[in-house]
């Protein structure tokens, strides 16, 4: 008989975690499906990458699920920046593709630190001030991209990376007027 409860203790904790890991789930499956259904800039297979691929991201609330993509989006705009910085060690670019990624640079510096600020909106939970300020962030993606049109025949070399923090910013802006409304 002692055997026994060690065996029927670990199955209630297997059993327990299982849920948890379901409920985490329906969390990021359904603030992702109603994100998606609210905003056609957002993929819902994208926001769900985004937080599946995350295997340590256990969201409790929807609070918990947009500041984790406040994060998530502050790494993207990091990583942007380092890439931004190796294509300007490039010494063939062009004057202007220079000046338009240096532009770039600054934006997502900049981006960094209002993302950061949005973190601290959230933990005084001014949901207003982190909504104006992730909406600001977003257009350092729009501007980025759109500094490359202004010369006829120069393509950006962060098309995709662009697209992508934008829609990273969709899906925080989704998620804080989730939390708004709630």
């Amino acid at each position: 008989m002692k055997s026994f409860l060690p065996l029927v203790a670990l199955t209630f904790l297997l059993l327990h975690l299982a849920q948890a890991n379901d409920r985490d789930s329906d969390i990021i499956h359904g603030s992702c499906r109603r994100a998606a259904d609210g905003d056609p800039n957002i993929s819902y297979g994208f926001c769900i990458a985004c937080f599946e691929a995350n295997p340590t991201s256990q969201p409790a609330s929807i609070g918990d699920l947009a500041l984790m993509s406040i994060n998530l989006t502050i790494s993207n705009a990091t990583e942007i920046s380092s890439c931004i910085s190796k294509l300007l060690q490039n010494e063939r670019l062009s004057h202007f593709a220079r000046d338009c990624l240096t532009a770039c640079s600054e934006l997502y510096s900049d981006a960094c630190s209002t993302l950061r600020g949005v973190v601290d909106d959230f933990g005084s939970r001014d949901y207003y001030k982190a909504n104006v300020d992730v909406s600001a962030v977003m257009d350092a993606a729009v501007t980025c991209e759109d500094g490359f049109k202004e010369r006829e025949g120069l393509v950006s070399p962060l098309t995709k990376e662009n697209d992508i923090f934008f829609q990273m910013n969709a899906i925080s802006l989704a998620f804080i007027a989730m939390l708004h409304c709630n």
